[in-house]
């Protein structure tokens, strides 16, 4: 892990493919990639440890991702999360809210927790949640539930799933707004 030897602040990513860049043409064109770019243009250099996994649900990031952070002994300075796609299917749904909560009680104040992306009727209350309870605990929120808006043409990779080069800007924008970067 060539960032922790560095001395810049630390990112700690989290949560699911789309922390991993699946669906863009490269690893450094998902949102992690593209908002890294931006933090650099902005003046601000990173050192990004990446220990999202691919299929991640919330629970993943509380049993694994976490832990792994605290035996690594990091101590970043942001975090981010993108997770909670892979908690919609139907037999996962019923423990989503619960987990949910418990992943907001649990991030230190001012890390970064994106929205659900998925169809409006099925994440609109879970996205509800996460704005509550990031608002109660001092937490932001990047609006990537809804960043990337109809038409999808040109925005999706070839599993119509993940977001391509083009969504993943959308991605990274919604990053930087809750960060409030310019």
């Amino acid at each position: 892990m060539v960032a922790l030897g560095r001395s810049e602040p630390l990112w700690l990513a989290l949560g699911d493919s789309t922390a991993q860049g699946i669906g863009a043409s490269a690893f450094d064109r998902g949102w992690v990639g593209q908002l890294h770019g931006l933090m650099v243009a902005d003046g601000r250099e990173w050192r990004v440890v990446n220990l999202s996994q691919s299929g991640g649900r919330v629970r993943d990031v509380l049993g694994d991702q976490l832990p792994l952070a605290r035996r690594l002994e990091l101590e970043p300075a942001l975090i981010t999360v993108a997770v909670g796609a892979n908690d919609l299917r139907p037999n996962r749904r019923d423990d989503l809210a619960a987990d949910l909560e418990t992943l907001t009680a649990v991030l230190p104040a001012g890390t970064v927790l994106g929205t659900i992306p998925g169809r409006p009727k099925t994440v609109a209350p879970f996205n509800e949640l996460v704005r509550a309870w990031a608002s109660r605990l001092d937490l932001r929120v990047a609006e990537t539930g809804g960043a990337i808006i109809p038409p999808w043409r040109g925005k999706l990779a070839a599993d119509w799933f993940h977001p391509n080069d083009v969504g993943y800007a959308m991605w990274a924008r919604a990053f930087a707004d809750a960060l409030d970067m310019p």
